[in-house]
C-alpha cells in the first residue's frame, strides 16, 4: 500500500488523541541560576516524542531560556527520551538511500526531522556560494563547483554530495571533556548561474543516534548568543526538578496535515509510537495498538490478520499492506465519525495541493492521499461526483511497471467524479438512507 498505510495511521491518531492534542517540550534546571546568567549543573530537555518540533519552534524554546536570563550552561543537556523506546534504524536499509530525508528514523527527541539543507547561490562575482540551514554545530560546507554554461540544464542531477569526517572520532568521556568530531560536506561537479538557488535537503546521520540532536542544539544556542560546555547525554528527569520553561506544539490536526498532504514518513512513524499513550512504548506495542484499534472499529473480517499488516505506521515498507477492502472500510468509517471534518482536509487536493497537485483526475473535487514505491502506485480518499454523491475510492498498482500507471489512476478518479446524475426514485430513495 506504501504511503496509504498513513491513512491508518493519520485517522486513528485523530480518532483516539483528538485533533486538540499536543505535545509538550520541556526543559528543567538541574541547578540554581547564577545572577550572571551561568547554570553550574545540567539542563533536563524532555519532548514526549512531538513529531513537528521543527528549527523555528527549537528557536523560540531557547529565545525563553535567553529571555529567562541563561546564558551559560556548563554542564550537559540531559535528554528523558522515555516517551517511547527509540527503535534501531538503518536509515540506508529501505533503498540504500541513507542521506534521503525520507528515510529518517523515529526519535523520542526528534528535531527538525533529523534534517538540514545544503543551499547554493549563484554568487556576485560567478563563483557558487552556499551554507547549510540550519546550521549544525562542528559541520562545514566545502563546494568544488565549476560555474560553466548558460543554461540550466541537469541541476542538481549533474553534483555529487559527500559526506565525510574530518578527524577522529574522539573517547567518549562522559563529561565536558569529549570534544564533538569534525565533519565535511562536500559538494562537487558543474553548475551553470542560471540555475538560481538550489536546495539539497540532507539526512543527517554524522556519529550515530543523537548527534543530530547536539549539533543542532549546540549551533542553535550559539547563535542566539549562549555558551555551552557539556555535551548532550541521555537520562531520567528528576522527580524533584520542576519544570522551568515549556512550549506547546501544534494541535494534532495540523500534525496530521502535515503529514498526508506532504507524506511525511518520519512524521508518521512518530505518530504511530504515540498512539499507546504509554511511557517505553516499543514498536512492537504501537504496531499491534494499531491493527487492533482498526479492526475493533470495523465490522468483522473487514481488516484481520490476513486484509491488515502494521510495521512502521508510514507505509515505507515491504511487510506493511493492506486490502483494498480494507482501507476502504476503514475511509468510510472515518467519513462517518465525529473527526472526519479534520481527516478529509488532511488529505491532498488533485491538481491544488500536497502530493496531488499535479494529478489531473477530479481536479479540485477529490481529497486524494497518493502511495508510491518502486513498484507500487496507489491511491485512496473521497471524490466529489457530478451528481453531488461523495464515493470512497482505493485504486492500487503493484507491479513492476507501476510507475506508469498514474495516467490510469487519473482516469479511475476522473471516471468516479463523472457519475451520471441519481434519478428521482434514486434520489428519493438516498434521501430516506
Amino acid at each position: 500500500m506504501a504511503s496509504l498505510m498513513k491513512l491508518f495511521t493519520t485517522g486513528a491518531a485523530l480518532q483516539q488523541l483528538g485533533p486538540a492534542y499536543t505535545w509538550r517540550a520541556e526543559t528543567g534546571l538541574g541547578a540554581a541560576l547564577t545572577a550572571d546568567g551561568r547554570l553550574n549543573g545540567p539542563l533536563y530537555l524532555r519532548t514526549g516524542g512531538d513529531p513537528g518540533l521543527v528549527i523555528e519552534r527549537l528557536q523560540w524554546l531557547m529565545t525563553q531560556w535567553r529571555q529567562a536570563g541563561l546564558t551559560h550552561i556548563d554542564g550537559d543537556i540531559v535528554v528523558d527520551r522515555s516517551a517511547f523506546v527509540r527503535p534501531e534504524h538503518d536509515p540506508g536499509a529501505f533503498d540504500g538511500q541513507g542521506l534521503r530525508p525520507y528515510n529518517a528514523g523515529p526519535d523520542p527527541l526528534l528535531l527538525n526531522q533529523q534534517a538540514t539543507t545544503v543551499i547554493l547561490r549563484p554568487g556576485a562575482s560567478g563563483d557558487w556560494e552556499g551554507s547549510i540551514e540550519p546550521a549544525l554545530a562542528g559541520v562545514r560546507l566545502r563546494l568544488s563547483l565549476n560555474a560553466a554554461g548558460t543554461a540550466c540544464q541537469a541541476g542538481r542531477a549533474g553534483l555529487t554530495l559527500h559526506v565525510a569526517p574530518l578527524t577522529e572520532r574522539p573517547p567518549r568521556a562522559g563529561d565536558a571533556t569529549a570534544p564533538l568530531r569534525e565533519w565535511e560536506v562536500r559538494v562537487q561537479g558543474t553548475l551553470s548561474p542560471a540555475c538560481g538557488e538550489l536546495t539539497w535537503p540532507l539526512l543527517w546521520q554524522g556519529d550515530g543516534p543523537g548527534d543530530h540532536a547536539e549539533r543542532l542544539l549546540r549551533a542553535t544556542w550559539q547563535q542566539l548568543g549562549g555558551s555551552w560546555r557539556g555535551r548532550l547525554r541521555e537520562g531520567v528527569w528528576p522527580a524533584n526538578v520542576a519544570v522551568w520553561r515549556g512550549q506547546t506544539s501544534p494541535p494534532l490536526a495540523q500534525t496530521v496535515r502535515d503529514i498526508n498532504k506532504f507524506s511525511n514518513n518520519v512524521m508518521a512513524r512518530q505518530l504511530l509510537l504515540t498512539l499507546p499513550q504509554q511511557p517505553g512504548t516499543t514498536l512492537f506495542t504501537a504496531r499491534a495498538h494499531l491493527e487492533q484499534s482498526v479492526q475493533r472499529a470495523l465490522p468483522s473480517g473487514e481488516c484481520d490478520a490476513g486484509n491488515l499488516a502494521v510495521d512502521n505506521g508510514s507505509g515505507l515498507s515491504r511487510t506493511e499492506g493492506s486490502s483494498a477492502r480494507c482501507l476502504g472500510a476503514w475511509l468510510a468509517r472515518l467519513w462517518r465519525s465525529p473527526q472526519m471534518p479534520d481527516f478529509v482536509a488532511s488529505l491532498p487536493i488533485t491538481s491544488v495541493d500536497g502530493t496531488t497537485r499535479r494529478w489531473t483526475g477530479a481536479a479540485g473535487h477529490a481529497h486524494i492521499k497518493t502511495g508510491s514505491l518502486d513498484g507500487v502506485m496507489g491511491v485512496a480518499g473521497y471524490v466529489l461526483g457530478q451528481s453531488g454523491q461523495r464515493y470512497v475510492v482505493v485504486a492500487v498498482v503493484d507491479h513492476p511497471q507501476a510507475s506508469q500507471a498514474r495516467a490510469w489512476l487519473n482516469a479511475v478518479l476522473e471516471w468516479v467524479r463523472n457519475d451520471a446524475p441519481p434519478s428521482r426514485t434514486a434520489q428519493a430513495a438516498a434521501s430516506q438512507n
